[in-house]
């Protein structure tokens, strides 16, 4: 009733996505995992009206910033709710879930959609895709890129993959509690993108770090230089938010060296089995590995250009940045950085992108 009288008021697409949500809404939810990823993605569901009602982590404290139910193994979650969202740090983790008597496929069912957000060997998650169609259930995977500071505004972009019309219908949900959604097509394929993106940004940091510390040694200052790059042809996500964390000294903490690690191997392997030569990738995953056995796996993932500044005894820190933070502005599918906490001089927003022809 509710649908029908929403589509007599509505455009006929508005009028069927507000439905959509809506039936969406009346869905119990489940979330397994409740790292960085986890924990933010259940305060947007929960943010955006969404009826999370089962949680489950290994880490029983991280239960305290919720009131929603727990539970005992991913079992129980899978049979107590219609929506299983995981949310896993390695392949692994992702395997040990699933599997098992007590594991994830033994709960699910006709009408239950698992979506995995986990960065994970998009091989297994074909595989597991497989098992889950046997159990009459559906599964998206849907890794999320963009850092811990857009996720928790809910200004990630997220990669779906899997039966078109499953992602249809999961669409309205997803669309609500991140910024920007691409559909890339079957299952296997939106962790390539992801993984290929995580590498890409491992080259940017290095370079990155080498500019820095070009322009630190030839006598420019390092907002100067900051704002130069950011202002032309070689900037970059990474250079905006990665070079501020540099020159604060942090090295973007929310996300660990292991896990970068990890999205690395990832990567090596989807181009190993499809014979691309990664020259200037796998330098990039090898210095990368340096830095980890250097500092450790919870290293900060930016940390490979403190190596060089350890090696010239040089830092390349910038007063201004301490309270720096950033928000996501999705402007035609692209992600643009907005700053916040340092001096910056604000422009005025285009309202017609036709105008910038001229």
């Amino acid at each position: 009733m509710l649908a029908r009288k929403v589509l007599g008021i509505f455009p006929a697409g508005l009028g069927y996505r507000y439905a959509s949500t809506v039936n969406l809404k009346e869905k119990s939810v489940g979330v397994i995992g409740l790292g960085m990823v986890g924990n933010a993605l259940v305060k947007n569901l929960q943010r955006t009206g969404y009826n999370v009602t089962t949680i489950l982590d290994v880490d029983p404290a991280k239960y305290k910033d919720f009131s929603c139910g727990t539970a005992q193994t991913p079992l129980e979650v899978a049979k107590a709710v219609d929506v299983i969202f995981t949310a896993l740090p390695m392949p692994q983790h992702v395997k040990a879930v699933f599997e098992g008597d007590d594991g994830l496929l033994a709960g699910l069912a006709e009408g239950k959609v698992w979506i995995d957000h986990s960065t994970t060997d998009y091989e297994q998650t074909e595989d597991m895709n497989e098992e889950v169609i046997k159990q009459g259930a559906k599964m998206l995977e849907a890794p999320v890129t963009g850092g811990l500071e857009a996720l928790k505004k809910g200004q990630m972009t997220v990669f779906m993959a899997g039966e078109k019309p499953i992602a249809d219908e999961m669409m309205p949900m997803m669309e609500d509690i991140y910024a920007n959604v691409i559909y890339t097509g079957k299952m296997g394929t939106a962790l390539i993108p992801k993984v290929l993106s995580n590498m890409l940004t491992c080259v940017q940091n290095l370079a990155m770090g080498e500019v820095f510390m070009v322009g630190k040694r030839a006598g420019v200052d390092m907002r100067t230089m900051f704002d130069c790059i950011r202002a032309s042809s070689g900037n970059s996500f990474v250079w905006e938010t990665g070079g501020p964390m540099l020159m604060q000294g942090t090295y973007d903490p929310s996300f660990s060296i292991a896990l970068q690690c990890k999205d690395n191997r990832l990567g090596y392997q989807i181009a190993t089995k499809h014979r691309v030569p990664i020259e200037i990738l796998g330098h990039a995953m090898q210095a990368y590995n340096r830095t980890m056995y250097a500092y450790g796996d919870d290293a900060p993932c930016y940390s490979s250009p403190r190596m060089l500044e350890e090696a010239l005894g040089v830092d390349l820190r910038c007063e201004g940045f301490e309270n720096w933070k950033y928000s996501i502005q999705n402007i035609d599918g692209s992600s643009v950085i907005r700053h916040h906490g340092i001096d910056i001089k604000r422009t005025k927003v285009v309202e017609n992108a036709d105008d910038l022809l001229g």
